[in-house]
C-alpha cells in the first residue's frame, strides 16, 4: 500500500477531519450528485425514481464507516434497519450494503457481529413486504425476489479477514447475507470456490489499496484476474447452487467481455447483475439496461460523506480534483 492511500485511510478514520468536513457538507456539491438522500425517506424516494424512470436497482448504503463510539455505532446500525424496512414497504428491493467498520468492528468483533445479525434479520423481515406484488413486466419475478440482501462492503485489507469470517457466520444462520470480493487479490479465486456453492450474493470488484504481497500489480494483471473470477461466478456449479453474481465495475470493456461469457455459458441477463456507483457514468448505466441487463447503483445516504469522498480518493487518486471541486460553495460544478 502507498504513502497516499495509508494516509487517505487515516484521514478516512480521523474523527477530527470528519467532524470539520461534515460542517461544510451541506454546502457542497459532491453531497448532491453521489449521494442519494440526506435521511432513510429521501433514499428510498431517489431509488424509487431510478426504479420507475429508468428499471435500475438500489442498494442503500448509510454513510458512517470507521467508528468506535457506541452511539455512533448504534446510530448506524439503526439506519440500516430503518432502511430495510422502508425499501420493504416501497415494494423494492430490501437490499442494503453495510461496512462491518460502521456497526461494531472498530469497538470488537463479538458487537459488529451481534449488528450484522440485527441487520440480516432486518432484511429477512422486510422481505415478507415485497411478497405477493404485482409480477415485474421486466423480470417475471415478484418485486424484489431473489435480489434482497445485506451486503458486506470490503473495505481496507486490516478487516478483510474478518470480513469474510463474517459472511460465512451469518450464512450458517441462514441469514440472508452477500459479500465484496477484490479481484486483485490472489487468494480471491481460493474464496469464490467455496462462495459460488453457496446461496448467496457476491459483488465482485476490482479492488482498491494493494498490498504488495497479496495483490496482483498493474491495470492489465488485475483486469485478467477480473475475467477469471467472473468465470468461477458464471460456473455451471455456480448457476446450479443458486448463487447471483454481481459485477461491481464501470469498465466497459469488462462489462462486454462478461456479456459475451454469460451468453456463452447459458446465463440470462436477468440472473446477474452489473452495479456502478450512484452518479458514476448514468449514461452507461442506461446503455446496459437498454440491452436488457441488470443495473443496480451503490446509493449512499446520509450526512456523514467525508470517509466515503476520501477512500474514493485513496482508490483512485485522479478522483482527488473532483473532491477538491465539489468543495466550492458556488453549487454550479454538478447542475
Amino acid at each position: 500500500m502507498s504513502i497516499f492511500q495509508r494516509t487517505t485511510i487515516a484521514l478516512a478514520r480521523s474523527p477530527a477531519m470528519g467532524g470539520a468536513m461534515r460542517a461544510v457538507a451541506a454546502r457542497t456539491s459532491l453531497a448532491q450528485r453521489f449521494v442519494g438522500g440526506a435521511d432513510v425517506d429521501a433514499a428510498v424516494r431517489t431509488a424509487l425514481r431510478l426504479r420507475d424512470k429508468h428499471g435500475i436497482r438500489a442498494s442503500l448504503f448509510y454513510l458512517g464507516e470507521y467508528v468506535a463510539d457506541p452511539a455512533a455505532i448504534e446510530h448506524n446500525v439503526s439506519q440500516a434497519i430503518r432502511a430495510c424496512g422502508a425499501l420493504g414497504a416501497a415494494g423494492l428491493d430490501v437490499h442494503v450494503s453495510v461496512d462491518p467498520t460502521a456497526i461494531g468492528y472498530m469497538a470488537g468483533d463479538a458487537l459488529g457481529e451481534a449488528n450484522a445479525r440485527r441487520i440480516g434479520q432486518a432484511v429477512r423481515q422486510a422481505t415478507g413486504q415485497v411478497a405477493g406484488q404485482e409480477t415485474s413486466q421486466a423480470t417475471g419475478q415478484a418485486a424484489g425476489a431473489g435480489r434482497n440482501w445485506m451486503v458486506l462492503d470490503m473495505e481496507d485489507a486490516g478487516i478483510r479477514e474478518r470480513t469474510c469470517a463474517l459472511h460465512r457466520s451469518l450464512l450458517e444462520a441462514g441469514l440472508p447475507a452477500g459479500l465484496t470480493l477484490q479481484a486483485r487479490r490472489r487468494r480471491t479465486p481460493e474464496d469464490l470456490a467455496w462462495a459460488i456453492r453457496q446461496h448467496t450474493s457476491l459483488r465482485l470488484v476490482k479492488g482498491a489499496f494493494p498490498e504488495r504481497a497479496m495483490d496482483h500489480a498493474g491495470r492489465a494483471r488485475i483486469d485478467h484476474a477480473y475475467l477469471d473470477a467472473a468465470g468461477i461466478m458464471l460456473s455451471r456449479e455456480a448457476r446450479e447452487a443458486g448463487f447471483y453474481p454481481v459485477f461491481g465495475t464501470h469498465d466497459d470493456r469488462l462489462a462486454g467481455a462478461i456479456m459475451a461469457l454469460a451468453r456463452e455459458r447459458g446465463w440470462s441477463p436477468d440472473a446477474f447483475e452489473f452495479e456502478m456507483l450512484y452518479g458514476v457514468r448514468p449514461d452507461w448505466q442506461l446503455a446496459l439496461r437498454g440491452l436488457g441487463y441488470n443495473v443496480r447503483v451503490y446509493l449512499p445516504f446520509g450526512g456523514d460523506w467525508w470517509p466515503y469522498a476520501i477512500r474514493r480518493v485513496g482508490e483512485n487518486p485522479g478522483n482527488a480534483w473532483l473532491l477538491a471541486r465539489s468543495l466550492k460553495t458556488d453549487g454550479g460544478y454538478f447542475g
